[in-house]
């Protein structure tokens, strides 16, 4: 069985959403044994959407559309497919009523009453009825049309969506494959080349389905199959990149880190020159975050170091803003100012001015203050400004991670150039 996913909506077109609804149902309908073999974006215009749903009807067994549901002009959706099918629209008195039960739409009728409107045979898809989303069991083919709130969206497709596609009919053996799984693992400090040549060596790779996607900085490795070869191929990556895998479940270093501090009840703070509050707003875009990160200091200039984080005059003229040493003092001016268990620092240049032949652009000094110690690593990183800023914001990160899940001894990674410690 072959389908497709239809997105209409001038947002998705414009770049002003990010589509990830499209992630989200190419990721389920591939671990249910779906076969997705298009996915097309088209605007608000009725006529596009007519002609790009007929193309689709015609050349798969199963649509899945998602967007124009709601009650404004531009919501075009229904009414376009219910021309395109030529059949004739009828008023749900269920839907209707759902709708203005829900208080939203009370004093607006109309639009209440557009949104109530359906393809004739259509069934509603939400039980209660207070999500738009319809199905049409069409000429042998099955169609969907779902709203485009991402919550929404996801619930209805997981759902409702995936049982009607598995259902069995007439005696026939189901389409879906439960025994199949989809299995994400998020990398950090990792390319894809080292990745791909590992995986390569392995036997039974050729059973299950890989695919490399760069979330930039992390990397996302996903694999499709079988349960028991999945499984397999997935503890020996497991194995093989212990250090620089990141999460098995699809989150983020900044989520994953969050979590581990939350857990054994740490808290944390930042100082910060060359990322200029990049590594906080890293940490506190998680919710929840607020119980482990305390407080976070930009000093970008040489007097703010000395006057918020307590760096001495002699290291920055005798050692430079950017060095271990500005790095150390830094992490552990912020611990014991903050009073957390923990302290990251960073400074450095991330360009594109500023640089020379002794410390060129990219150059940057992470530092961990933690109890009795402090660390510093000095790295190079490549990119435009923002590209250095976010790289060594991740990197901090991960050099907490690391060193609360294994210890001070796995500061390793790619693009460090030198280590040093002092004991307080």
């Amino acid at each position: 069985m072959r389908g497709a996913l239809l997105f209409i909506g001038d947002e998705l077109i414009s770049g002003r959403i990010l589509n990830t609804n499209a992630e989200f149902a190419g990721k389920i309908l591939s671990a249910t044994g779906l076969k997705l073999t298009e996915i097309v974006t088209v605007p608000d215009e009725e006529p596009q959407i007519i002609k790009t749903f007929k193309r689709l009807l015609e050349e798969y067994d199963f649509v899945i559309t998602s967007g124009g549901l709601g009650p404004t002009e531009d919501d075009l959706t229904t009414e376009a497919i219910t021309k395109a099918l030529n059949l004739e629209l009828k008023e749900s008195k269920t839907l209707l009523s759902a709708i203005l039960s829900s208080g939203e739409y009370k004093g607006t009728l109309g639009m209440a009453k557009k949104m109530s409107m359906l393809p004739e045979g259509a069934e509603i898809l939400s039980e209660d009825s207070k999500m738009l989303g319809f199905y049409l069991h069409y000429q042998g083919k099955k169609l969907f049309f779902l709203p485009g709130v991402p919550e929404q969206f996801r619930f209805l497709l997981k759902d409702r969506v995936i049982p009607l596609l598995c259902e069995v009919r007439g005696g026939e053996r189901g389409i879906c494959k439960e025994e199949r799984i989809l299995k994400n693992f998020i990398f950090f400090d990792l390319n894809e080349t080292d990745l791909n040549q590992f995986i390569l060596s392995l036997k039974g790779k050729e059973e299950i389905k890989i695919g490399y996607y760069p979330l930039i900085p992390e990397v996302r490795l996903v694999l499709l199959g079988d349960k028991e070869k999945v499984e397999e191929v997935g503890n020996q990556i497991k194995e093989r990149f212990k250090v620089n895998l990141i999460s098995e479940e699809d989150e983020s270093l900044p989520v994953i880190t969050g979590k581990i501090l939350m857990e054994r009840r740490l808290t944390l703070a930042t100082a910060e020159s060359c990322t200029g509050g990049y590594l906080a707003s890293l940490i506190t875009s998680i919710s929840g975050s607020s119980a482990y990160f305390e407080r976070g200091f930009v000093t970008y200039s040489a007097q703010s170091k000395i006057e918020l984080l307590g760096v001495k005059e002699e290291t920055l003229r005798e050692k430079g803003i950017y060095s271990f040493e500005t790095a150390l003092e830094m992490a552990y001016g912020a611990r014991l100012i903050a009073k957390t268990d923990f302290a990251l620092s960073t400074t450095g240049i991330a360009g594109p001015t500023g640089g020379t032949a002794e410390i060129p652009v990219g150059t940057v000094f992470i530092g961990l203050s933690v109890p009795h110690r402090v660390f510093a690593l000095h790295f190079r990183f490549e990119g435009d400004r923002q590209t250095i800023q976010r790289m060594a914001s991740y990197t901090a990160l991960d050099l907490l991670r690391r060193y609360l899940l294994y210890g001070e001894s796995l500061f390793s990674y790619r693009f460090a150039l030198g280590f040093k410690e002092r004991t307080f």
